[in-house]
């Protein structure tokens, strides 16, 4: 699909209205857009942009970017948090579980409701997916080593493969990476298929996931040493991941 003038209007109808007037607004500015140059559509109509912000009714819309706010918080929000010195203490972490909740919640409620849901799932939604939880399993597989006391085979791996700082800024990456790829989910449930919505929750759940082992390697102590001091943080890693495939795979029906 081209980007000429009726691609765009696709894609600003589809921003501004709700799936049902967007179908209704687009059939009705195909006939009128036919055998016209881009030059007399946008002197006549404006841009794609401002032709459908027109029509878009203001209480919908600003439901809408109500919505696209708190989803995009939930990304967003842990991944500044993750800069705080005081991950540890019991006011950050139920932060990171509440927008993990909170941000797979909205978007299976909203979508179900306001999304639109295509013949066939859109290809690059399982690329992502599968991308993502390739992403995650290399995040479980360093977490696994500090969990399992494994010290000798880490510092083999960090001295052969990566250097601890290099592995903290791989992890800074893929935060931002997963994040990146969240929100395109988000933007594109919005413009087709709902079942983007898996992307944002599982892009959701990587970033929570990653911010947590960040923390772990940033926030070592002597606490570290009591008996079973992994098992707390092992059934928060294995809720967040649980949580997040759950709401994956709920997304995509």
């Amino acid at each position: 699909m081209g980007w000429d003038y009726l691609s765009r209007l696709k894609w600003a109808a589809r921003w501004y209205l709700p799936p049902a007037d967007a179908a209704e607004v687009l059939e009705d500015y195909r006939e009128i857009v036919a055998g016209r140059s881009e030059e007399e559509l946008r002197r006549d109509l404006g841009t794609p942009r401002a032709a459908m912000k027109q029509l878009a009714q203001p209480k919908a819309y600003r439901r809408w970017l109500a919505v696209f706010a708190v989803l995009t918080a939930c990304v967003l929000v842990p991944m500044v948090m993750a800069n705080n010195d005081v991950y540890w203490s019991p006011i950050i972490k139920p932060v990171y579980m509440i927008a993990l909740c909170l941000g797979s919640g909205v978007s299976l409620r909203w979508f179900r409701r306001n999304g639109v849901r295509g013949d066939r799932l859109p290809r690059t939604v399982l690329v992502l997916l599968v991308l993502i939880l390739l992403g995650m399993v290399w995040v479980w597989f360093w977490a696994g080593l500090v969990l399992t006391e494994s010290w000798a085979l880490l510092n083999t791996i960090a001295a052969a493969v990566i250097r601890p700082r290099t592995l903290h800024w791989y992890l800074v990456l893929e935060v931002l990476a997963m994040g990146a790829v969240s929100l395109y989910g988000l933007v594109k449930a919005r413009l087709g298929d709902r079942r983007w919505r898996a992307v944002y929750v599982l892009g959701l759940t990587g970033v929570i996931l990653s911010l947590s082992v960040w923390g772990l390697f940033n926030g070592m102590d002597l606490s570290f040493s009591a008996p079973n001091w992994q098992t707390p943080i092992l059934l928060r890693y294995t809720e967040i991941t649980l949580l997040g495939l759950i709401g994956t795979a709920v997304s995509l029906c």
